[in-house]
């Protein structure tokens, strides 16, 4: 049998992989029709909708791999893409960035005017040694204007260089601060605390993203939890938008503990002609630093995806006995899987070709999860800050064991996220 290989896994040893991909050869000429024809073929073979993929007598109205794969694919299918891999330079699986370490939103202020706005910092990274912090407003990168119109140039310049300056505008003041982009490892848990609500302990944190490396680093922190017996966890997903998902299974299995021992987690289901690869996971049996908690709080955005959306759908199974109070946003919609990369011509083909589905078959709704207490996510708050509109949302439920009335009118509109 196949072997499978995690949603996310090491893009270095995808530099060094010259496996088929499934039963597709990688060619051995990079010519621009040997590449298209590798991308038809994948998509002939393990692309989870290939029965709806049209047939052709020739790729030549296509003028790339990347120009064939966007016309072919499913419409539903917005995840499926190609990275030139001696370009890309976010997240390489194996711990690193190599970006500028922050996420920018393409924002209306009230006056009209556009910007870009900061909205997460990763730690140690680049943009947090410069100084960037959640709710500052960038007005120009290098020489663009962040405006609509300009957003392609953005994304493009954000990827592809490695020193920019930033201009950034505070209370009618405008300051300049050069950021070098740099690898730097990643530090996915931030801004833990722990509340004292009533007669109750509440635990608090932010996770950016599943990665194997922090595994380590989220079991020392539920051994901090359960010295401290928290009675209630709020987890911060808004800016996570998926990862390794046996990581995201240890997370819950810690959350639930015995309330999930040895129980189905989620079931992966391939195309009809890789049925056989189909498998179940299930929830750990043991971990010292199990919660056995009956409750999460989960505070979500549309940047919320992929493995952190099936942790939410694999607790709320009917069979986990655990109740998911989620506040803040609808999420992003994504209960579609990579298992395995056609790697080809220094190219990473992410063809989506697995399905997740929890012990009910309950698939995660391509319009995503929508929250139990809808809550406007504001960036001129930090995270672990009470008055931020979606933490105080979740210590309000925990406290009065219902949504609250607030009024979260935002000072600015969200365009676009990068």
């Amino acid at each position: 049998m196949k072997k499978l290989i995690p949603l996310f896994i090491i893009l270095s040893t995808f530099l060094l992989s010259n496996q088929p991909f499934y039963a597709v050869e990688a060619p051995s000429s990079c010519s621009i029709e040997n590449q298209k024809k590798y991308v038809y073929e994948a998509l002939h073979d393990s692309y989870l909708w290939k029965d709806d993929v049209a047939f052709l007598d020739s790729t030549n109205e296509y003028n790339s791999p990347e120009h064939l794969l966007m016309s072919l694919k499913n419409e539903n299918d917005f995840f499926s893409h190609i990275i030139d891999l001696k370009r890309e330079s976010g997240f390489a699986g194996d711990g690193k960035f190599n970006n500028f370490g922050f996420i920018p939103f393409l924002i209306q202020l009230k006056n009209g005017k556009e910007a870009l706005a900061v909205v997460f910092v990763y730690p140690n990274s680049p943009a947090d040694k410069a100084g960037l912090k959640r709710g500052d407003i960038i007005t120009k990168v290098d020489n663009i204007s962040t405006i609509a119109s300009n957003l392609n140039r953005i994304k493009k310049r954000l990827k592809t260089s490695n020193n920019i300056m930033f201009t950034f505008w505070n209370n009618g003041n405008r300051h300049k601060k050069r950021v070098i982009k740099y690898s730097y490892n990643v530090h996915t848990i931030s801004h833990v605390k722990i509340y004292r609500i009533e007669n109750k302990k509440v635990g608090y944190m932010v996770l950016s993203d599943f990665i194997p490396s922090e595994k380590n680093e989220i079991d020392h922190l539920f051994s901090k939890f359960k010295t401290a017996k928290i009675d209630d966890l709020i987890i911060d997903l808004r800016y996570n938008g998926g990862g390794d998902t046996v990581i995201a299974n240890h997370l819950a299995s810690l959350i639930g503990g015995t309330y999930l021992s040895n129980k189905v987690s989620a079931q992966y289901l391939f195309n009809a002609k890789y049925s056989s690869l189909n498998y179940t996971t299930y929830f750990e049996d043991f971990n010292n630093n199990q919660l056995n908690l009956e409750r999460l709080i989960v505070i979500t955005s549309k940047r919320t995806c992929s493995a952190s959306e099936q942790l939410m759908k694999n607790l709320k199974a009917s069979g986990s006995n655990i109740e998911v109070v989620q506040i803040g946003q609808q999420t992003c919609g994504k209960p579609y899987a990579y298992n395995s990369l056609g790697v080809f011509c220094n190219k990473a083909l992410f063809l989506i070709n697995t399905k997740a589905q929890n012990s009910d078959h309950e698939m995660i709704s391509p319009n995503g999860l929508y929250p139990t207490c809808l809550v406007s996510d504001n960036i001129y708050k930090n995270f672990g800050d009470r008055e931020e509109n979606s933490l105080k949302e979740a210590l309000h439920y925990i406290t009065h064991h219902q949504c609250s009335s607030q009024a979260t009118e935002n000072s600015y509109r969200v365009i676009d996220s990068i």
